[in-house]
């Protein structure tokens, strides 16, 4: 059972309304008011469970929710008592179920008596403006924007309509889009590395552009992105970008990408449309990464990737001569028998 510290009662509803609004296909006569959602091991004959994973299959099979999201191959180890919810993709099923089952809360609108708001400042209708958030000169807040506690956007920084920016969020030198989420502890806008080494010392380089963040996109709790140093940062529409990544100054990532935690892109590197990039890939600056493709986790990119590849390893090398290698090398230190 969830802890209702934090999440209350979820939204009633029956299981035959629930699978007709996500498009599940019922299996089973039965029907009943969902009273929550549990594993497959801990879920009780009121309660909806979903197989994400096939390494849970006997989990599933001796299951006692009373409604379980499967696809049609699993639906064969459902216990005969369960009701099968039977969907392309469970993992997904399961994520349409739980957003209608635990609706978001309506934020506030209303401005905290203690955030710091310059006179030329717009904010549009229907917004949240936090404790101690501090909105510089000429900022522009678009509608329904919620912006958490100690937030601090500075001078002339714009963000679109419907955005979510939550606590301890820096912004500066940027223009976000609508519907944008930002988690907690996020950087926005700070100067690029840009120091060069010399003789007689290191000199910094002025970072001179912007952050231009498109619609939807989603930006993870300590993430940083870094401004251009002459031209633009630009992260384009429905980019997820996870918790704890670095994106560097002139970096240009396409749409709908996916950078997992710890990621760090450094300078002027340019990622297409569709591409993934697993937990703690390392990308060199000045290199281009092809539409479609896929970095598996903890490869280091050095050279640019075509369209669509999957690579892996350090240095990062097509995904089949990567195992090769890797096979290759574990059979050359194998002790012999």
């Amino acid at each position: 059972m969830l802890d209702r510290t934090f999440w209350k009662e979820p939204h009633g509803m029956m299981v035959s309304e629930l699978a007709a609004l996500c498009g599940f296909t019922k299996v089973g006569d039965a029907d009943f008011v969902i009273s929550d959602v549990a594993t497959l091991e801990q879920a009780t004959a009121s309660e909806l469970s979903f197989l994400g994973n096939r390494k849970y299959l006997q989990h599933l099979k001796s299951t006692k929710a009373g409604a379980v999201i499967v696809t049609e191959a699993d639906l064969k180890n459902l216990p005969t008592e369960a009701i099968g919810l039977v969907f392309s993709n469970a993992t997904v099923g399961y994520a349409l179920a739980v957003d209608l089952l635990y609706k978001d809360a309506e934020h506030l609108h209303h401005i905290c008596s203690t955030a710091t708001i310059h006179e030329t400042a717009k904010i549009g209708a229907g917004c949240y403006i936090g404790d101690h958030v501090f909105l510089g000169k000429n900022v522009e807040i678009g509608d329904n924007v919620y912006i958490g506690r100690n937030t601090v956007i500075e001078d002339s920084c714009k963000i679109g309509s419907g955005g979510c920016i939550r606590n301890n969020v820096v912004i500066s030198h940027s223009f976000i889009g609508k519907n944008v989420l930002i988690n907690s502890g996020a950087v926005i806008g700070e100067s690029g590395f840009g120091i060069l080494p010399t003789g007689s010392g290191m000199i910094y380089v002025k970072q001179l552009g912007r952050v231009i963040i498109g619609d939807r996109v989603r930006i993870g709790a300590n993430t940083c992105i870094d401004r251009g140093a002459l031209n633009d940062t630009v992260i384009d529409d429905d980019t997820i970008i996870d918790n704890l990544v670095q994106i560097a100054h002139n970096v240009k990532i396409g749409k709908r990408s996916i950078l997992v935690s710890q990621v760090g892109i450094a300078g002027s590197t340019e990622i297409g449309n569709d591409v993934v990039l697993a937990g703690q890939v390392g990308v060199v600056g000045h290199i281009r990464i092809g539409d479609g493709a896929i970095a598996a986790a903890k490869s280091g990119i050095a050279t640019s990737v075509d369209p669509g590849q999957t690579v892996g390893g350090i240095p990062a090398l097509d995904v089949n001569l990567w195992k090769r290698q890797v096979v290759f090398l574990k059979r050359a230190v194998a002790p012999k028998k």
